[in-house]
């Protein structure tokens, strides 16, 4: 009988700082899950017109062989009962990242810094991946270690009733496998051309909130009892949506978002994921939506992990 390989974590590293929170990230998944770890780094090419050749063959080898000694010897430093795979390709880090996670369970990649004219012209690393990701994709703050204190507390961010599955199938599985409170938030800003033009007997804020509150915890209903030993607390402010989530990733462990489908465009990063991928105190899940909702959840498929795995 042939047998399937495990489905590897992926983690994109660079050689910086900034990649070592990412590689200790996709470490403790990979250890967690009992699955390879594929460790990528892309080698941009860098030619010029007047030369046929940028670089002889041996040169390029000799610069691969360098860089895979330097991350084998930290991952050797970090772990060693985790299997790992360590892939050098030249092309643009995009690109090669999302070409060698393909078959990724999960994609983690450290939080990008480049900012200004130099992210201009070499591209988004961070947002290009996070647009296009098949995989769920883990987007970790530069520093971020595995030993600091947990919070206790994953955060996923509610916006709408559709792909609900799987975004929350995606953060209740994470807090029950970190033993931390779930806080399921919900945020919307008022528009103020209404809010300045409120007719006589226009409904009270509070109770559109309280409104809110109650349709999503009977949406959250068979998510606590597939899911009993999970505490989850419901959030619904009336404030922009990405000062909330920053504020809400600095008491969070995790934040969990969904990325959307726009129906012209495809995967796409909007107003709140941008900002909160780049700027979040904690880590960032980000979900990809299926190409059409999933059905209704059945219970007794859920937790065996027919849905969510």
């Amino acid at each position: 009988m042939t047998t399937t390989p495990p489905r590897p974590v992926v983690v994109g590293h660079d050689g910086t700082y900034a990649s070592s929170g990412a590689l200790r990230y996709a470490l403790a998944e990979a250890r967690r899950s009992d699955v390879p770890l594929r460790i990528v780094h892309a080698m941009p090419l860098q030619t010029s017109a007047f030369l046929d050749l940028p670089v002889l063959a041996e040169e390029l080898d000799a610069e691969r062989q360098q860089v895979e000694a330097t991350v084998r010897s930290e991952v050797a430093r970090l772990a060693d009962d985790v299997e790992v795979q360590v892939v050098t390709c030249h092309g643009a880090p995009a690109s090669v990242l999302l070409g060698a996670a393909e078959d990724a369970r999960l994609l983690v990649i450290g939080r990008e810094h480049r900012t200004g004219l130099r992210r201009l012209l070499g591209g988004a690393t961070t947002e290009d991946v996070a647009a296009h990701a098949g995989a769920p994709l883990v987007v970790v703050p530069e520093g971020w270690r595995d030993d600091q204190v947990p919070r206790q507390r994953v955060v996923v961010a509610l916006k709408a009733p559709a792909h609900s599955t799987e975004l929350l199938g995606a953060a209740f599985r994470r807090a029950e496998q970190s033993g931390a409170a779930l806080r399921v938030v919900h945020a919307w800003e008022p528009d103020d051309r209404v809010v300045g033009h409120r007719p006589d007997g226009w409904t009270p804020q509070v109770l559109l909130v309280e409104r809110a509150v109650a349709a999503i915890d009977d949406l959250l209903g068979p998510w606590r009892r597939a899911f009993p030993g999970v505490v989850v607390h419901v959030e619904v402010h009336v404030a922009d949506p990405r000062t909330d989530l920053l504020e809400e990733s600095a008491a969070a462990d995790l934040v969990v978002l969904l990325r959307g489908e726009a129906p012209v465009l495809g995967p796409h990063l909007g107003g709140v994921l941008r900002p909160v991928l780049h700027a979040a105190d904690c880590p960032v899940l980000l979900v990809p939506a299926t190409k059409a909702e999933l059905p209704p959840l059945d219970l007794e498929l859920e937790h065996a992990g027919t849905l969510l795995r």
